[in-house]
């Protein structure tokens, strides 16, 4: 028999559900929805973290209390390579800025500006195109991890996904951003 909110399910399975897709975020916050959803999760060891002020909902693997419990994993932590842990890095502080400025509650920025903010953190080369290459590699990557939107725009434009706040904790960033800095003048010199 299936249930009125399996396309919730479906939807949270796949991956980060956003308010802007409306259909299923509306119906995700249904009360009655929201309470089976959150049933239904929880007896597969999964947490729904749902933040309504920034309009997301994730997936998040239930920490057991029972260390000796060993139960199966559905959820796996994924280890981003260098490129894409850095141009996350630089799209939190992006996000801070922009909240701080209070100029908009989006925050959007264009390919050439995002390759500007990472230029910085590489090496020093005589292979544009290939440096090219990686970043725009990363910003794929980082697309499909869902922490950024291509608009449907001329320009190539962003969207920085405000889950990344959930995921970069904003006190990490200075201090990992200026290790990175320190890291690529070294590799330069």
């Amino acid at each position: 028999m299936t249930k009125p909110y399996s396309h919730i399910l479906v939807a949270l399975l796949k991956g980060i559900v956003y308010s802007h897709n409306e259909k299923v975020w509306d119906e995700l916050l249904k009360t009655e929805n929201e309470t089976d959803v959150k049933k239904y999760f929880a007896d597969i060891n999964l947490e729904v973290i749902i933040d309504k002020s920034e309009g997301f909902a994730y997936l998040k693997q239930r920490v057991s209390e029972d260390e000796e419990e060993e139960t199966p994993k559905l959820i796996q932590k994924r280890q981003l390579n260098f490129h894409v842990s850095l141009l996350c890095l630089l799209l939190r502080k992006h996000l801070i800025e922009n909240d701080r400025e209070g100029e908009s509650s989006k925050a959007i920025l264009t390919k050439d500006e995002i390759i500007n903010l990472v230029k910085p953190f590489y090496k020093e080369t005589t292979n544009e195109a290939s440096q090219q290459k990686q970043i725009e590699t990363a910003i794929t990557k980082v697309v499909d991890e869902g922490f950024l939107r291509k608009m449907k725009t001329d320009d190539e434009q962003y969207e920085i996904n405000r889950i990344i706040k959930a995921f970069v904790n904003a006190d990490v960033v200075k201090d990992s951003l200026e290790k990175l800095k320190s890291y690529a003048e070294l590799q330069n010199n």
